[in-house]
């Protein structure tokens, strides 16, 4: 730290950059925020800023001359970094990082990291089961709802963080020990021009490892078995890359030519690779039986195993937790059976990739609630997979009705419901018994709620109602 103190600008007031800012304050900065929101919607938080000492605050956009003169500026996930307010700031030499840089800076604890477009949660929330079911002090945070900045007071060994493509722009010495990237499928067409901007976002996750770090890729996505074999072959002429491992529920990679890898077919599952400490792990044992459905959630819980059996961790103890994990909240959470019908909150399936896995769960009868805020998905991709699927009824709501039944016009109802509510009603008036409700959105939460969880939240309680 040089004589003076340094001026931090932090920019957006979510959760992330609220934490941003007391940290920032705590360690010396000079703190100032920007938020495009009005002041109006922001009281409590502006409150709680200026009781910091942080009064340096503009609200209702950002302006240039408010972000020059500053030696470090934090984003927020939700503010792109193409925003014209950035250029100026970077001519000046100012330095540009997120949240998740930020912690890494600070902290001391072994990192590992994981991505991709579904499956995030899930995955970070399993492996903190089972590290902590090993006894060992973990962190779980990021995208996930706890900053990662709250890592440096936890006291922990490691921290395992859940990344979006978002928090993964602003990283630049953020360097992994492991990780992961579970699968890239079209998302946020709203924010990257192509899919090969959206492969480099994610894949900035390893952009700082070296030799002697590990990312491991999902073998069954064709992108990122691409993209792994050239940076095994990059390795194997000397470049400062990270070791490899593929995981499968198609194939053993070990079998398929992959020198490292973990494959779960059927009932089986083989490991071929090294440990962190350079350990040979070479194992081949009966697969556990687990609670969440799907080929996806396998992936998962492959993914996670493979994690823990690098650190070393008691296989028994791992297999143990995998047995005992149920899953989280809106992740084809099962909410309730009302006449013979049952009822499941996908209500983090916000993407057309999330949707197609959900509806591949289940071998029942379908009512499919889609919709919401339209990201610019290409719901006609969906067609294939709901007749494979066996949906008999698909209600379309919010603000995608429209183009959802312009785009699926054989599954679709014609007549689309204007809310939440209003497509679950409909969905009930449809079902028989043995049919099988599900809320997978495909869709943002936007137009009706402030985020996936509030809506998920909200499908729960109308059927917790009616049970009352």
């Amino acid at each position: 730290m040089p004589e003076r103190k340094r001026r931090a600008l932090v920019v957006g007031l979510g959760l992330s950059g609220r934490a941003a800012a007391k940290f920032l304050k705590a360690r010396g900065f000079l703190v100032a925020v920007s938020e495009q929101r009005p002041a109006a919607e922001l009281e409590p938080v502006l409150t709680e800023l200026e009781r910091l000492g942080i009064t340096e605050i503009e609200t209702a956009g950002h302006s240039l001359t408010f972000f020059e003169n500053r030696d470090l500026i934090v984003v927020s996930p939700g503010v792109p970094l193409a925003l014209p307010v950035f250029a100026g700031t970077r001519n000046q030499g100012c330095e540009i990082i997120g949240e998740v840089e930020l912690a890494a800076r600070f902290s001391s604890a072994e990192l590992v990291a994981l991505t991709g477009t579904n499956g995030k949660t899930t995955t970070v929330s399993l492996l903190g089961e089972i590290f902590s079911a090993a006894g060992r002090n973990v962190f779980v945070g990021g995208n996930l709802g706890r900053p990662a900045v709250e890592m440096e007071n936890s006291g922990c060994e490691i921290a395992i963080l859940e990344l979006s493509s978002f928090q993964l722009e602003s990283v630049a010495s953020f360097k992994p020990r492991v990780a992961l990237i579970l699968n890239l499928t079209p998302d946020h067409q709203d924010r990257y021009v192509d899919a090969q901007a959206y492969l480099a976002a994610k894949t900035r996750i390893c952009q700082a490892q070296d030799r002697n770090d590990i990312l491991i890729l999902n073998y069954d996505d064709a992108g990122l078995r691409a993209f792994g074999n050239d940076l095994v072959s990059r390795r194997q002429t000397g470049e400062k890359l990270p070791r490899i491992i593929f995981f499968s529920v198609n194939e053993v990679p070990a079998e398929a030519g992959c020198e490292n890898g973990a494959g779960w077919i059927g009932g089986r599952i083989v490991i071929k690779t090294e440990t962190l400490n350079g350990k040979s792990l070479a194992l081949e044992f009966k697969a556990p039986e687990i609670k969440l459905p799907g080929r996806h959630n396998r992936a998962n819980y492959l993914a996670a195993l493979l994690t823990a059996l690098l650190y070393e961790l008691d296989l028994g103890t791992v297999l143990a937790a995998l047995s005992d994990f149920a899953g989280i909240s809106h992740r084809l959470e099962f909410v309730g059976c009302r006449n013979g019908v049952e009822f499941y909150n996908d209500s983090k399936a916000t993407n057309i990739d999330a949707v197609i896995k959900a509806v591949a769960s289940f071998t029942k009868p379908l009512l499919l609630l889609l919709g919401g805020y339209d990201k610019g998905a290409d719901f006609s991709l969906l067609e294939a997979h709901l007749q494979k699927a066996k949906v008999r009824h698909l209600i379309a709501f919010g603000q995608a009705a429209a183009a959802i039944i312009r785009q699926l016009p054989r599954f679709a109802e014609k007549n689309p419901a204007a809310n939440l509510a209003q497509a679950l009603a409909r969905a009930q008036s449809l079902a028989v018994p043995g049919d099988v409700v599900i809320l997978a959105p495909g869709c943002a939460s936007f137009d009706e709620f402030a985020n996936y969880e509030e809506r998920g939240d909200y499908f729960r309680e109308l059927l917790q109602r009616q049970g009352e």
